[in-house]
Protein backbone atom coordinates (compact mmCIF):
# COMPACT_ATOMS: atom_id res chain seq x y z
CA UNK A 1 0.00 0.00 0.00
CA UNK A 2 1.52 3.39 -1.29
CA UNK A 3 1.10 6.12 1.50
CA UNK A 4 -0.10 9.31 0.17
CA UNK A 5 2.32 12.45 0.86
CA UNK A 6 0.66 14.94 3.60
CA UNK A 7 -0.12 18.49 1.48
CA UNK A 8 1.69 19.49 4.48
CA UNK A 9 4.95 18.79 3.95
CA UNK A 10 4.65 20.01 0.53
CA UNK A 11 3.71 23.67 2.07
CA UNK A 12 6.57 22.93 4.34
CA UNK A 13 8.58 23.02 1.74
CA UNK A 14 7.34 26.19 -0.38
CA UNK A 15 7.67 28.05 2.62
CA UNK A 16 10.90 26.92 3.34
CA UNK A 17 11.86 27.53 -0.40
CA UNK A 18 10.46 30.76 -0.31
CA UNK A 19 12.32 31.82 3.06
CA UNK A 20 16.10 30.41 1.62
CA UNK A 21 15.32 32.50 -1.78
CA UNK A 22 13.89 35.78 -0.55
CA UNK A 23 17.93 37.34 0.32
CA UNK A 24 18.90 36.15 -3.57
CA UNK A 25 15.72 37.77 -5.07
CA UNK A 26 16.08 40.85 -3.09
CA UNK A 27 19.31 41.16 -3.99
CA UNK A 28 19.11 40.74 -7.59
CA UNK A 29 15.87 42.70 -7.35
CA UNK A 30 18.94 46.04 -5.66
CA UNK A 31 20.82 45.22 -8.22
CA UNK A 32 18.85 46.19 -11.24
CA UNK A 33 17.54 49.06 -9.25
CA UNK A 34 19.31 52.63 -9.51
CA UNK A 35 21.57 53.81 -6.81
CA UNK A 36 19.29 56.61 -5.28
CA UNK A 37 16.25 53.82 -6.03
CA UNK A 38 18.43 51.33 -3.92
CA UNK A 39 18.59 53.85 -0.89
CA UNK A 40 15.05 54.94 -0.97
CA UNK A 41 13.00 53.91 2.16
CA UNK A 42 11.18 51.93 2.74
CA UNK A 43 12.99 49.31 0.49
CA UNK A 44 11.25 48.08 -2.63
CA UNK A 45 12.12 44.08 -3.74
CA UNK A 46 11.50 45.03 -7.26
CA UNK A 47 12.95 48.03 -9.15
CA UNK A 48 10.66 50.41 -10.92
CA UNK A 49 13.27 50.84 -14.03
CA UNK A 50 15.47 47.88 -14.83
CA UNK A 51 19.21 49.31 -14.91
CA UNK A 52 21.38 46.14 -16.39
CA UNK A 53 24.36 48.47 -16.75
CA UNK A 54 24.81 48.04 -13.09
CA UNK A 55 26.67 44.59 -13.92
CA UNK A 56 29.27 46.80 -16.33
CA UNK A 57 29.52 49.49 -14.22
CA UNK A 58 30.84 47.66 -11.26
CA UNK A 59 33.57 46.93 -13.33
CA UNK A 60 34.56 50.47 -14.00
CA UNK A 61 34.18 51.73 -10.23
CA UNK A 62 37.54 53.55 -8.65
CA UNK A 63 36.65 51.64 -5.62
CA UNK A 64 37.68 48.76 -5.68
CA UNK A 65 39.29 47.16 -8.91
CA UNK A 66 36.94 44.15 -9.52
CA UNK A 67 38.56 42.64 -12.43
CA UNK A 68 41.97 42.41 -10.53
CA UNK A 69 40.02 41.36 -7.42
CA UNK A 70 37.93 38.76 -9.15
CA UNK A 71 41.41 37.65 -10.75
CA UNK A 72 43.05 37.48 -7.39
CA UNK A 73 40.34 35.24 -6.13
CA UNK A 74 40.12 32.25 -8.98
CA UNK A 75 44.26 32.47 -8.28
CA UNK A 76 44.24 31.74 -4.55
CA UNK A 77 40.96 29.65 -4.51
CA UNK A 78 42.39 27.14 -6.96
CA UNK A 79 45.43 27.48 -5.86
CA UNK A 80 44.76 26.22 -2.41
CA UNK A 81 41.97 23.65 -3.40
CA UNK A 82 44.57 22.06 -5.67
CA UNK A 83 47.35 22.11 -3.45
CA UNK A 84 45.63 21.21 -0.58
CA UNK A 85 44.43 18.14 -2.09
CA UNK A 86 47.84 17.06 -3.22
CA UNK A 87 49.13 17.67 0.22
CA UNK A 88 46.21 15.87 2.22
CA UNK A 89 46.13 13.10 -0.44
CA UNK A 90 50.27 12.27 0.42
CA UNK A 91 49.46 13.28 4.42
CA UNK A 92 46.05 10.73 3.93
CA UNK A 93 48.41 7.92 2.16
CA UNK A 94 51.30 7.83 4.79
CA UNK A 95 48.54 7.63 7.91
CA UNK A 96 47.05 4.89 5.92
CA UNK A 97 49.66 2.66 4.40
CA UNK A 98 53.07 3.55 5.38
CA UNK A 99 54.06 1.98 9.18
CA UNK A 100 56.25 4.87 10.84
CA UNK A 101 56.90 5.37 14.57
CA UNK A 102 54.22 7.50 16.00
CA UNK A 103 51.79 7.53 13.48
CA UNK A 104 48.49 6.95 14.91
CA UNK A 105 49.06 9.12 17.89
CA UNK A 106 50.49 11.99 14.89
CA UNK A 107 47.16 10.90 13.51
CA UNK A 108 45.11 11.93 16.47
CA UNK A 109 46.66 15.10 16.84
CA UNK A 110 45.94 16.32 13.62
CA UNK A 111 42.13 14.91 14.34
CA UNK A 112 42.38 17.25 17.64
CA UNK A 113 43.32 20.16 15.45
CA UNK A 114 39.86 20.12 14.18
CA UNK A 115 38.17 21.87 17.32
CA UNK A 116 40.31 24.86 17.25
CA UNK A 117 38.85 27.60 14.95
CA UNK A 118 41.46 28.80 12.35
CA UNK A 119 40.85 32.39 13.61
CA UNK A 120 43.01 31.73 16.60
CA UNK A 121 45.98 30.87 14.57
CA UNK A 122 45.78 34.74 12.74
CA UNK A 123 48.20 36.58 14.71
CA UNK A 124 50.67 33.83 15.60
CA UNK A 125 50.70 33.51 11.39
CA UNK A 126 50.49 37.29 10.63
CA UNK A 127 53.41 37.55 12.75
CA UNK A 128 55.23 34.73 10.87
CA UNK A 129 54.63 36.22 7.58
CA UNK A 130 55.60 39.11 8.09
CA UNK A 131 58.68 38.12 9.43
CA UNK A 132 59.37 36.24 6.01
CA UNK A 133 58.15 38.91 4.24
CA UNK A 134 55.15 37.43 2.69
CA UNK A 135 52.59 39.54 3.79
CA UNK A 136 50.84 41.24 1.21
CA UNK A 137 52.29 38.09 -1.77
CA UNK A 138 49.84 34.83 -3.05
CA UNK A 139 51.72 32.85 -0.29
CA UNK A 140 50.49 34.26 2.53
CA UNK A 141 46.66 33.55 0.51
CA UNK A 142 47.78 30.54 -0.15
CA UNK A 143 50.71 28.72 1.42
CA UNK A 144 48.93 28.64 5.90
CA UNK A 145 45.56 27.19 3.90
CA UNK A 146 47.40 23.51 2.40
CA UNK A 147 47.20 21.78 5.48
CA UNK A 148 43.25 21.07 6.19
CA UNK A 149 43.42 18.01 9.05
CA UNK A 150 39.84 17.13 7.86
CA UNK A 151 41.04 16.93 3.63
CA UNK A 152 43.69 14.55 5.24
CA UNK A 153 41.12 12.33 7.59
CA UNK A 154 38.28 11.48 4.48
CA UNK A 155 41.69 10.45 2.51
CA UNK A 156 43.17 8.47 5.20
CA UNK A 157 39.71 6.69 5.41
CA UNK A 158 39.47 6.32 1.79
CA UNK A 159 42.95 4.59 1.11
CA UNK A 160 42.25 2.06 4.09
CA UNK A 161 39.58 0.63 1.92
CA UNK A 162 41.50 0.01 -1.04
CA UNK A 163 42.58 -3.45 -1.40
CA UNK A 164 46.04 -4.00 -0.64
CA UNK A 165 46.69 -6.36 -2.90
CA UNK A 166 46.64 -3.62 -5.79
CA UNK A 167 49.80 -2.02 -4.40
CA UNK A 168 51.38 -5.36 -3.65
CA UNK A 169 51.70 -6.11 -7.32
CA UNK A 170 53.32 -3.07 -8.02
CA UNK A 171 55.48 -3.39 -5.47
CA UNK A 172 56.66 -7.06 -6.69
CA UNK A 173 57.11 -4.93 -10.31
CA UNK A 174 59.76 -3.04 -8.34
CA UNK A 175 57.35 0.83 -7.89
CA UNK A 176 57.94 2.49 -4.65
CA UNK A 177 55.43 4.58 -2.41
CA UNK A 178 55.55 7.86 -4.64
CA UNK A 179 54.85 5.67 -7.80
CA UNK A 180 52.40 4.05 -5.84
CA UNK A 181 50.51 6.86 -5.16
CA UNK A 182 50.73 8.81 -8.00
CA UNK A 183 50.26 6.14 -10.32
CA UNK A 184 47.44 4.16 -8.40
CA UNK A 185 45.91 5.49 -5.25
CA UNK A 186 45.95 9.04 -6.19
CA UNK A 187 43.79 8.29 -9.42
CA UNK A 188 41.74 5.85 -7.23
CA UNK A 189 40.94 8.52 -5.23
CA UNK A 190 38.14 10.12 -7.09
CA UNK A 191 35.41 10.45 -4.70
CA UNK A 192 37.44 12.16 -1.83
CA UNK A 193 39.28 14.34 -4.33
CA UNK A 194 35.73 15.95 -5.48
CA UNK A 195 34.58 16.04 -2.04
CA UNK A 196 37.55 17.95 -0.76
CA UNK A 197 37.96 20.04 -3.84
CA UNK A 198 34.26 21.47 -4.03
CA UNK A 199 33.92 22.12 0.02
CA UNK A 200 37.73 23.28 -0.22
CA UNK A 201 36.88 25.45 -3.33
CA UNK A 202 33.82 27.01 -1.52
CA UNK A 203 35.15 28.22 1.43
CA UNK A 204 38.36 29.64 0.28
CA UNK A 205 36.31 31.64 -2.50
CA UNK A 206 33.71 32.81 0.35
CA UNK A 207 36.63 33.96 2.91
CA UNK A 208 37.25 37.13 3.89
CA UNK A 209 38.82 37.95 7.18
CA UNK A 210 42.22 35.95 5.89
CA UNK A 211 42.96 38.16 3.35
CA UNK A 212 41.90 40.68 4.64
CA UNK A 213 44.56 40.21 7.29
CA UNK A 214 47.35 39.36 4.88
CA UNK A 215 46.72 41.50 1.45
CA UNK A 216 47.06 45.07 2.92
CA UNK A 217 46.93 46.59 -1.14
CA UNK A 218 44.22 46.87 -3.30
CA UNK A 219 46.01 45.39 -6.23
CA UNK A 220 46.46 42.08 -3.69
CA UNK A 221 42.65 41.81 -2.35
CA UNK A 222 40.45 39.54 -3.71
CA UNK A 223 36.80 39.69 -4.38
CA UNK A 224 35.05 39.56 -1.21
CA UNK A 225 37.91 41.80 0.43
CA UNK A 226 37.00 44.71 -2.41
CA UNK A 227 33.31 44.19 -1.92
CA UNK A 228 33.72 44.85 1.72
CA UNK A 229 35.64 47.67 1.21
CA UNK A 230 32.86 48.96 -1.26
CA UNK A 231 30.44 48.58 1.21
CA UNK A 232 31.50 50.71 3.61
CA UNK A 233 31.95 53.25 0.81
CA UNK A 234 28.38 52.50 -0.15
CA UNK A 235 27.26 53.61 3.69
CA UNK A 236 29.48 57.04 4.14
CA UNK A 237 30.44 58.46 0.56
CA UNK A 238 29.31 58.62 -2.93
CA UNK A 239 25.93 55.93 -2.72
CA UNK A 240 27.12 52.91 -4.81
CA UNK A 241 24.84 50.48 -3.03
CA UNK A 242 23.36 49.17 -6.54
CA UNK A 243 26.41 48.74 -7.94
CA UNK A 244 27.72 46.67 -4.96
CA UNK A 245 24.17 43.92 -4.95
CA UNK A 246 25.35 44.00 -8.49
CA UNK A 247 28.94 43.13 -7.54
CA UNK A 248 27.64 40.85 -4.92
CA UNK A 249 25.46 39.06 -7.59
CA UNK A 250 28.12 38.07 -9.80
CA UNK A 251 30.49 37.23 -7.17
CA UNK A 252 27.57 34.36 -6.19
CA UNK A 253 27.75 33.24 -9.77
CA UNK A 254 31.32 30.69 -9.73
CA UNK A 255 30.01 29.12 -6.54
CA UNK A 256 26.45 28.56 -7.70
CA UNK A 257 27.48 26.94 -10.99
CA UNK A 258 29.70 25.14 -9.69
CA UNK A 259 27.50 23.83 -6.93
CA UNK A 260 24.66 22.95 -9.35
CA UNK A 261 26.69 21.08 -12.30
CA UNK A 262 28.40 18.85 -9.29
CA UNK A 263 25.38 18.21 -6.75
CA UNK A 264 24.95 14.88 -7.64
CA UNK A 265 28.55 14.17 -8.06
CA UNK A 266 29.12 15.57 -4.60
CA UNK A 267 26.46 13.46 -2.62
CA UNK A 268 27.93 10.27 -4.18
CA UNK A 269 31.30 10.50 -4.14
CA UNK A 270 30.85 11.72 0.09
CA UNK A 271 28.59 8.11 0.19
CA UNK A 272 31.82 6.28 -1.25
CA UNK A 273 34.56 8.00 1.55
CA UNK A 274 34.46 7.36 5.60
CA UNK A 275 32.04 10.15 6.17
CA UNK A 276 29.24 7.32 6.12
CA UNK A 277 27.36 7.02 8.82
Amino acid sequence: MVKKKSPWSMIILVVLAIVFLFPFVYLMGGALKSNDEALTKPARIFPSVVHWENFVEVFKLDQMDFPIQTMNSFIVTFAVTLGQILVAALAGYAFARIKFIGRDPIFMIFLATLIVPFELLFVPLYLMLAKWGWINTYLALIIPSLGNPFAIFMFRQFFITVPKELEEAMWIDGAGYLRVFFSLMLPLSAPPTLSIFILTWLAEWSALLKPMLFATTPEMYTLQVGLNFLNRGAQVTTPTIAYLMAGIVLATLPPVIMFLLLQRRFVTSVAQTGLKG
